[in-house]
């Protein structure tokens, strides 16, 4: 056997089906394996391997053993003589087999090679090629100096720079998501992945150890390789930052001496600290810049209304300074709750959202204002107006500064981008109905011909850059029917980064791509949507929680007497508040397979009857429709008939 590949794949089946589609196409008449270590993954990705690729040999875990025990599961059973560590969200061209196989041939001082990577846009990906996390390379990758000084090579040794990006050359660390590594160095290296490392840095310590052996670890940019969800699209959150480091750690501490990894370690326990506060700072600004720029406005609005009511319309004395200290910071919080609650900052951005959440927001406002004091109560007109004056105004600023590229949301009617499909004429049909099931599909413009005869379509492959230049056209996706991976990497070079490319499998219901590094991996599919998936739903269900469950309190020395459980419902209600139950979850004791994960349920999702216990087909079914058609309500009206049953049964 010349090569076994092996993939550890955990819930990406859409991803794993292309990279397995792209496999099967460069093996062709190669003496090649392929191995799929699936780690207990709940997305059906076994039963579409075993379906649509039968010959690849799976092995089926039934707990998450992590990236380097499943890879050595699948070393354990391989009979290559050169392994290649395969991630599952890839895609290689029809020749990447023979290009790595006859280097690697030609090359008996190459312990490892690793191909030059792309993201889904045709991005170089720096991470192909890497360099040991010496003690300043981990510091200035830690606090984020190597992308402030992307090209030196000092400060972002990290990515090798001194490496062009089309050189084939040595590099001390190879990219474990394609690592194709020769047998007998591996083995002479001390064996395949440490298993100390659960995630990251795995890599790292292969290449350090085959280098170790004295054998060379390749760069070679002459084959290219799609990594949809690579380094440069993680985003750069507390946890990963932390795991990373812990992965650092372990290899300094296996590697280096005592004294230099006490070192290491505590600057890098620094440099996550720093590197904590800053993507704080900068998550928090990014999530929050809109809302802060509304509440300048409101404010602005407020006091400008203010003094035109007071000095023009009533020309009365002023409102004291420690009155609108005392008001006005609640009003300008009024309203941006209920423009949170409204969706006015989800995405896509409507202005009807906006519209409905100053109204609701005032309407508040007036009841919380009747409420106050005498003293404070200076005039609903300026609060009426404010709201009025305050709607007008944020519609108007938010387009402006949106097209001046201050504000960044997606506009509702922006969101059906303008997509054309590569694919003969029959496959076109079948492609274009699919994608007609999915939502937020874009505008379908037409075809574009994957060779010389354009017969009725828009432009042939060739002509293509030009034909989305021309007419606008944002969105490509490439049907591998009559078309080939190599043609697509072509014309993803071709047609450049301006636009978006998804990947379609004849007879496959998903559309694969990877947009940016805020998408880090995306598709499209006409599965079964759930609202539960939604992050507005998702929030609007936590909010219904905490409601429901201040009110519970408040009214319970009234209707204690009609819950069985008084006790056991007012420790619910303290439950539901911390966040560690929901008051309606999924049916207990079923699997809840691809459902979108939500908190333990005190009750669930159905019309309880004494004595009566659903059979779990039942239960799926419930659980499948709750997630699927969720809304505020489901809670509310499932809370008001089960009222007496929150305390228990």
């Amino acid at each position: 056997m010349k090569l076994s590949v092996i993939i550890v794949n955990y819930n990406v089946k859409y991803f794993l089906e292309v990279c397995l589609d792209s496999v099967s196409r460069a093996a062709r008449g190669k003496d090649i394996e392929v191995i799929v270590v699936d780690n207990n993954s709940s997305d059906n990705s076994c039963s579409m391997v075993m379906e649509c690729f039968p010959t690849v040999t799976l092995v089926e875990n039934k707990d998450n053993r992590g990236f380097s025990k499943a890879n050595n599961q699948g070393v354990a059973m391989a009979k290559g003589e050169y392994i290649l560590f395969l991630n599952p969200d890839t895609v290689m061209p029809e020749d990447f087999f023979s290009k790595t196989l006859a280097y690697m041939d030609a090359h008996p001082e190459a312990g490892a090679l690793g191909p030059r990577l792309i993201d889904g846009k045709g991005r170089f990906a720096p991470d192909a090629k890497k360099s040991y996390p010496t003690l300043s390379v981990a510091i200035f990758k830690t606090i984020g100096l190597n992308k402030v000084f992307s090209k030196s090579a000092y400060f972002n040794k990290y990515y090798a720079v001194q490496v062009g990006e089309r050189e084939v050359a040595p590099v001390e660390v190879l990219s474990g998501c394609c690592m194709m590594v020769r047998r007998k160095a591996m083995d002479e290296a001390g064996g395949p992945f440490d298993e100390d490392y659960f995630m990251y840095c795995e890599d790292v310590d292969l290449s350090y150890r085959i280098e170790k052996a004295g054998y060379k670890n390749i760069y070679f940019p002459e084959a290219d390789l799609i990594h949809y969800k690579g380094e440069s699209t993680r985003k750069m959150t507390l946890s990963y930052v932390r795991t990373f480091n812990e992965a650092l750690v372990t290899f300094v501490k296996k590697h280096y001496t005592k004294k230099q990894a006490r070192l290491y370690v505590l600057f890098i326990n620094v440099g996550i600290i720093v590197r904590a506060i800053l993507g704080t700072i900068k998550r928090g600004l990014k999530v929050l810049h809109m809302p802060l720029f509304d509440a300048l406005i409101l404010l602005l609005t407020l006091l400008g209304i203010k003094d035109f009511w007071v000095q023009e319309v009533k020309n009365i004395l002023p409102i004291q300074p420690s009155i609108v200290y005392a008001t006005f910071p609640v009003y300008i919080a009024l309203w941006l709750i209920t423009l949170y609650l409204n969706g006015a900052y989800d995405q896509p951005y409507r202005p009807l959202k906006v519209m409905r959440g100053m109204i609701i927001g005032t309407v508040v406002i007036l009841a919380y204002y009747g409420l106050l004091p005498p003293e404070y109560r200076y005039s609903r007109a300026i609060i009426i107006f404010s709201g009025l004056s305050g709607t007008v105004i944020l519609l108007g600023l938010h387009q402006v500064l949106y097209r001046m590229g201050i504000l960044r949301f997606i506009p509702y009617d922006k969101l059906p981008r303008k997509a054309v499909i590569v694919a003969e004429q029959n496959a076109y049909v079948q492609t274009s109905a699919i994608l007609r099931q999915v939502h937020y599909a874009p505008d379908l413009s037409g075809r574009v011909s994957p060779n010389a005869d354009k017969q009725d379509a828009l432009a042939t492959i060739a002509e293509m850059k030009q034909l989305l230049y021309t007419t606008g056209i944002n969105e490509v996706i490439f049907c591998i029917n009559g078309l080939s991976y190599s043609q697509v990497f072509d014309q993803m070079e071709h047609c450049g980064s301006a636009y978006e490319y998804k990947i379609h499998l004849p007879g496959s219901q998903s559309f694969v791509g990877s947009n940016s590094s805020n998408t880090s991996g995306d598709l499209y599919t006409i599965d079964r949507r759930f609202n539960l998936s939604d992050f507005a739903q998702v929030r609007n269900k936590r909010l219904i929680d905490i409601a429901v469950s201040i009110i519970f309190i408040l009214i319970f020395i009234f209707t204690f007497f009609l819950v069985k459980k008084p006790a056991s419902f007012i420790a619910n209600c303290f439950k539901v508040l911390s966040g560690k139950n929901t008051w309606i979850g999924y049916a207990r004791g079923t699997s809840i397979g691809n459902l979108p994960p939500i908190r333990a349920g005190i009750i669930e999702p159905y019309n309880i009857l004494p004595g009566y216990q659903p059979s779990d087909t039942v239960k799926n079914q419930v659980n499948t429709a709750y997630a699927e058609h969720y809304t505020p309500l489901s809670d509310i009206n499932l809370l008001l008939k089960n009222y007496k049953y929150l305390g228990g049964s």
